[in-house]
């Protein structure tokens, strides 16, 4: 088995369940979308890092185009956006908050 294969698909599933949901529910009106997010800094993600947090934490942001970590906070106004009026005709997207990491 592939190095990290298990990330990179759950990711693609994930877009690719979103993008058929909306399709399936769009005629109730029923919006469907996700949020791409970086490594957030979590209790979780850090432990996970061990010893080289700050050596992780430092590449994570070298190869964004904000050079800052990602903290749960981060997201909120991805969330409320999503969750409110202004984007009803938004729908089967996957909103990439990742603080330019990937350029689409």
């Amino acid at each position: 088995m592939a190095f990290g294969l298990d990330y990179p698909m759950s990711k693609a599933a994930v877009i690719g369940i979103t993008r058929s949901l909306a399709r399936e529910l769009g005629r109730d009106w029923i919006r469907v979308n996700s949020i791409a997010p970086s490594a957030v800094l979590t209790e979780g993600t850090t432990e996970n890092m061990g010893d080289k947090k700050d050596m992780v934490l430092e590449a994570i942001a070298a190869g964004q185009s904000l050079k800052k970590n990602l903290n749960t906070e981060d997201l909120v106004g991805t969330v409320v956006f999503l969750s409110s009026d202004a984007s009803k005709f938004i729908t089967g997207q996957t909103i990439m908050v990742d603080g330019g990491t990937v350029m689409l």
